[in-house]
């Protein structure tokens, strides 16, 4: 009966040892398949994208100071008026129209550079898009690892249960043929009934992990594949910081906050500058009579400049000095966080790697001692309690290598975004979307001519 538990016993040690090479991997999703899904049905993404067209639009309504004008003006009136010779009243009439077109000839520079600084903001939305981007990769590939994991991890404490419930039938023939007491069977079940604990925390944890990868891509994980390491990845801490410092979409954003902070002063004297219009009017009056008729042709000429500094003027230009001052320190704060963020997460990912070897290691040998304690104690050498032990210790360190062979696959493509290379166009993903130099403009929901009024455009 001893060698019956005792084979039986062995026998979940061996299949507990061989669980983590179970896992399907045919017919496998990959993480490109996952990451394509991802880009195309993002909300979050298409929403940064038509923030990108708004900026670029914005460029084009920087010519107000230079586009060509026209109005129209219409006025009439009726009177009627008790005339003082007793003939009763005197009705008199009149309307008037005219057209004015008009248009700076010089605007002080006005168009030139505000254009420009709407060109500087256009760069500033295209890294908050990048951001976006990255931001959504991400959250792909983390929902997509998480499945894999929580995958390992319902097969491995699946396994676990089936080897502890074993470990209780054993335990209960031996009750039962007296070659054990209540107490070792008491012990088993508080190991199993702990265990279905574990498995149910652990399906809990699998479907939540799937309901978010469900969420980011829009379809049901398959048969997940396990992606291969990155590769290109920075060989040292110093690279990962100048990388980060160059390519990171906040350092981006932060140069172009600083350069359209800069970029004030040139607007600001430009809205000074004196300027030159000419304008050309055309009017006609009809009224009671002839001798109110008359036809007006009208060409003007003006110049205009500025000949006192005014306390707004003086205000906007500290304005604009202290704009400029902020932007400055805050490329160099982004400058700093990004640097620190980049060397944290070289050192997490090499962290991983030293991790990953100690804890295979650490798998042989507690296998290794599991299968000489089940030896040992098929002859009295050692306890029940003790196999139990080892057993468990086998669980533990095959639970920690699905979380170290995780933690080592993401901390690789965190350090990717830190130093930002986690985007479409890096990972070969291009195409999905697109280029945003591509995009159309949107169409007009307003009539180009009067009235000015909104048109109902099919989404």
């Amino acid at each position: 009966m001893t060698k019956l538990y005792h084979s039986i016993v062995l026998m979940a040690v061996m299949i507990g040892g061989a669980v983590p090479l179970a896992v399907p991997t045919a017919n496998a999703d990959s993480l490109t398949d996952a990451l394509r899904a991802s880009l195309a049905s993002s909300k979050s993404l298409a929403a940064a994208r038509q923030g990108w067209v708004a900026a670029r639009e914005t460029i084009g309504t920087k010519t107000t100071t230079s586009d060509l004008s026209a109005r129209l003006n219409t006025t009439g009136s009726g009177s009627y008026a008790d005339s003082k010779n007793g003939k009763g009243f005197t009705e008199s009439q009149s309307i008037s129209a005219g057209i004015t077109v008009s248009k700076n000839l010089f605007d002080g520079g006005q168009t030139r550079e505000n254009t420009r600084l709407a060109e500087i903001d256009l760069e500033t939305a295209g890294a908050g898009y990048i951001k976006v981007e990255q931001s959504v990769i991400l959250d792909t590939i983390e929902a997509y690892l998480n499945v894999i994991k929580t995958r390992r991890e319902t097969v491995l404490h699946t396994a676990n249960t089936a080897r502890l419930d074993a470990h209780v039938a054993a335990a209960r023939i031996r009750v039962e043929a007296g070659a054990a007491t209540p107490t070792r069977l008491a012990e088993a079940r508080a190991r199993l009934a702990r265990a279905k604990s574990d498995a149910i925390a652990a399906s809990t944890r699998l479907v939540n992990a799937e309901d978010a990868y469900k969420s980011l891509t829009g379809v049901d994980a398959g048969d997940l594949q396990q992606p291969e390491l990155v590769v290109n990845l920075p060989t040292s801490i110093e690279e990962a910081a100048t990388a980060a410092s160059n390519h990171h979409p906040d350092i981006i954003s932060a140069r172009s906050v600083e350069r359209a902070a800069a970029q004030g002063f040139n607007t600001l004297k430009a809205s000074v500058a004196p300027t030159m219009a000419f304008s050309l009017s055309a009017s006609t009056k009809a009224a009671s009579g002839t001798t109110n008729d008359k036809d007006d042709v009208t060409a003007q000429l003006t110049f205009s400049t500025p000949i006192l500094s005014t306390n707004a003027t003086r205000s906007a230009a500290r304005r604009v000095a202290a704009s400029h001052s902020q932007s400055k320190l805050k490329y160099r704060e982004a400058l700093r966080t990004v640097s620190v963020g980049a060397r944290q997460a070289f050192r997490n990912w090499q962290a991983t790697e030293t991790r990953l070897d100690a804890i295979k290691s650490e798998i042989e040998a507690t296998r290794l001692v599991a299968k000489g304690i089940a030896s040992e104690a098929q002859f009295g050498q050692k306890t029940t309690l003790d196999l139990l032990d080892a057993e468990q210790d086998v669980n533990d360190a095959e639970l920690r290598l699905v979380t170290v062979e995780h933690d080592r696959l993401l901390a690789s493509f965190r350090l990717l975004a830190a130093v930002g290379s986690l985007t479409s166009a890096d990972l070969g993903l291009a195409d999905v979307l697109g280029d945003l130099n591509a995009m159309p403009a949107p169409p007009n929901p307003f009539s180009t001519t009067f009235p000015f009024a909104r048109r109902v455009v099919a989404e």
